[in-house]
């Protein structure tokens, strides 16, 4: 049974079609019909049709927006034009924009009607199916971020026509890695089906629910009318979210965050729409979680408080935002490269490329900077592997290590398991250490650092030169090499000292048996400097700037 709908205001046409249709359907359909765009979209709110017979010159239609508002809002349904103009153009931009044929009245009769029909239904299920398979989530069934992006741009063109607002809410689930890494991926999986199902409770067939990825999920809600009704769907969501659920006989416990905003009443556009949903959705968790937050002006303005710095840099970690720069170090002698400093960089879905200076020390502050820097040496090891299996000539990679990871009494055991899944040789690994790290010796961080001279990584100390080094510890601790501060380097060809003080760094390193990098050389003078005075080997932007691992294959070849 064929559930029919015609969209025509000119009754001898809706007459004529609906003899047609029993002459060659028979008792097989029914038959709705609505004059104008707005009574049918009444229709449609409370039935589903399988075919809609529209007419583009309507009363309230505004022709092809009107197909495809259809197609938007009623995707269920094989849509076929039923029209008085001959217009091949106008044919072919109607089936693009999602019509399954172009039918000109007074040149069909009830057999070609019939049989138009019954190739659309075909064609639409078939068509629906690919559709389905790329606009939704095949783990929840929600839909994706394509579809997602779609339904944003026609809610957004409504909100322009009818003076509307539209709502969205940004959800993630709180402590989700936790259950992934405690019971495993099935698990999660489950977890995230079962969310899925209970945010499609909470929201009506006009709203869209959203798996945006991982642990993320979205909903615009159309037609908002207030804001107390967006808090109710909010908190109706949290609540169901919070219920125990049972997955693979155990029953788990799980809260997440919302972060709401409101279009166009604090958001000017789609990309502001993302960006203050997703800034509310912080202010939640730092809330705590199990809340949801509306965003306000003043979250965009506001420096972010430790809490929620906290919670952005351990969900950048989850969520894959940081990654790595490479920067060159030249022989100077020779000209050829012979190391690599891996250079941690976040990239901030909406505030771009974060400079290390300004996350470095609040990761330090919390603690987080330990999983960081394993995920960085991991990173940096698999990356140096990587260019050894496409046949380039990989130096040394070298990886800062924090204060709190070196005073981890694990880490020679964190290395070791880093090098023999990544295979890559010890000798190949250097790591770096502050110079303010010498003041802090104990005999453990002491015995540490023998545990991974002997495994055969290199050790150098960062930022020399400026800091509380005692000559002694030069002597005390298994070092390889030393990396003069840029501050030494910055004045070197107009401040007497800081040649004096580089030139003595430079005798007595190499008088122990010391390797010297000098880091920050951005100028000839100071590179001729450097080379006279046999400085080993210089970064720095006269070189090259830190770069992203693809570009660093050109300066690979010349090692």
């Amino acid at each position: 049974m064929l559930n029919i709908l015609v969209i025509d205001d000119n009754i001898a046409d809706v007459h004529l079609t609906h003899e047609m249709l029993k002459e060659g359907l028979g008792t097989q359909f029914t038959f709705s019909h609505a004059s104008e765009v707005c009574i049918a979209r009444t229709y449609m709110q409370n039935q589903t049709f399988d075919i809609i017979l529209l007419d583009l010159n309507l009363p309230d239609s505004i022709a092809l927006d009107t197909l495809r508002e259809l197609r938007q809002t009623h995707a269920r349904a094989a849509t076929l034009i039923m029209s008085g103009l001959q217009d091949e153009a106008l044919a072919v931009q109607a089936v693009q924009s999602g019509a399954q044929d172009y039918l000109i009245k007074g040149q069909i009769n009830s057999q070609a009607l019939s049989r138009a029909i019954r190739y659309a239904v075909e064609r639409h299920r078939a068509q629906e199916q690919v559709t389905h398979q790329a606009h939704y989530d095949h783990l929840t069934g929600l839909a994706n971020r394509g579809l997602f992006y779609e339904r944003l741009h026609y809610a957004l063109a409504r909100c322009h026509r009818n003076d509307a607002a539209i709502a969205l809410l940004f959800l993630d689930l709180d402590h989700f890695k936790t259950i992934n890494d405690t019971f495993g991926h099935e698990s999660g999986d489950q977890v995230l089906k079962t969310v899925a199902g209970r945010l499609r409770k909470c929201i009506r067939e006009v709203d869209t629910g959203v798996r945006m990825g991982g642990d993320e999920f979205a909903v615009l809600l159309d037609e908002v009318v207030s804001v107390d009704d967006v808090g109710t769907i909010a908190e109706r969501i949290l609540n169901l979210i919070a219920q125990p659920m049972v997955v693979l006989e155990r029953e788990l416990h799980i809260t997440g965050s919302v972060g709401v905003t409101i279009y166009p009443w604090d958001c000017a556009t789609a990309q502001d729409l993302l960006k203050h949903s997703d800034t509310a959705m912080y202010r939640a968790k730092a809330q705590g979680g199990n809340n949801f937050q509306f965003y306000t002006a003043g979250m965009q303005s506001s420096p972010l408080d430790r809490t929620t710095i906290n919670v952005e840099l351990r969900r950048a970690l989850t969520k894959g935002e940081f990654l790595l720069h490479y920067q060159p170090q030249m022989d100077l002698r020779t000209q050829h490269i012979v190391g690599m400093e891996a250079l941690l960089r976040w990239q901030h879905p909406y505030q771009g490329m974060i400079s290390p200076m300004h996350f470095i020390p609040k990761a330090e502050e919390s603690g987080i900077i330990v999983p960081i820097g394993e995920w960085a040496l991991q990173t940096a090891s698999k990356q140096a592997k990587q260019w050894e299996r496409e046949g380039l000539p990989v130096p040394p990679i070298s990886v800062n290590l924090s204060a709190r990871q070196v005073h981890q009494r694990n880490l020679p055991a964190v290395i070791e398991q880093i090098l023999q899944t990544t295979q890559l040789a010890p000798h190949a690994l250097q790591v770096e250490l502050t110079e303010s790290f010498l003041i802090h010796e104990t005999p453990s961080t002491l015995a540490m650092l023998r545990d991974l001279k002997a495994m055969g990584v290199q050790i150098y100390i960062d930022d020399f030169g400026v800091g509380y080094a005692s000559l002694r510890y030069l002597k005390t601790f298994p070092l390889d090499g030393l990396k003069l501060d840029q501050s030494l380097i910055t004045d070197l060809d107009t401040d007497m000292n800081n040649a004096a003080i580089v030139k003595a760094i430079l005798a007595l390193a190499h008088t122990l048996g010391l390797k010297v990098i000098a880091e920050g050389v951005e100028t000839q003078t100071q590179a001729d400097f450097l080379a006279e005075h046999a400085c080993d080997a210089i970064q720095g932007f006269w070189v090259t700037p830190p770069i992203p691992a693809h570009e660093s294959r050109q300066w690979l070849t010349a090692a």
